[in-house]
């Protein structure tokens, strides 16, 4: 792939991800409509794992608020524009970790800071807030991220290994 298009690609995410959490319930239409786009233009034989890995976040951000970590501005629980960006994030994860090939071990340490760093900014932007002591939450969302990332990524990563 081209370094334009990956770069592009990402920094599109990045604008939509801002947009989502910014915008949240005033773009709920074209969240929707965007992230099963990004689902559509998933190859056929990723978009299952996709699904999966958007309903495990989903799943995951319902024990945060189950559990008294956090809650979403104005609901009690996972709201829609979560849900849209869960499928958008985790069909460009997918497609992302396709792209850059990294080790599962690397994961680890990416997943435990760029975890709680996405519900930070979240956070800053308005979308949600803690409701457990601070370092309780932070130290939750690492170690969640720390195993969720390598986790879902599990089956491109040996999909890459065997193509190699």
């Amino acid at each position: 792939m081209k370094s334009w298009r990956f770069w592009l690609l990402t920094l599109g995410f990045d604008v939509w991800w801002t947009l989502a959490v910014w915008g949240r319930d005033q773009f709920i239409f074209f969240l929707l409509i965007s992230s099963f786009l990004m689902l559509a233009f998933t190859p056929s034989h990723r978009r299952l794992w996709v699904a999966v890995v958007c309903t495990l976040g989903i799943m995951l951000d319902s024990l945060w608020c189950i559990f008294g970590l956090l809650e979403f501005t104005d609901s009690q629980a996972v709201p829609p524009w979560m849900m849209a960006l869960w499928l958008g994030f985790s069909a460009w994860w997918l497609w992302l970790l396709g792209v850059i090939r990294l080790a599962w071990y690397w994961l680890i340490p990416l997943g435990a800071v760029s975890g709680p760093l996405a519900y930070f900014l979240g956070m800053q932007l308005g979308a949600m807030q803690l409701i457990a002591a601070p370092v309780y939450v932070w130290l939750a969302l690492a170690a969640g991220w720390a195993v969720f990332l390598p986790l879902v990524s599990l089956p491109v990563l040996f999909r890459n290994t065997r193509r190699t």
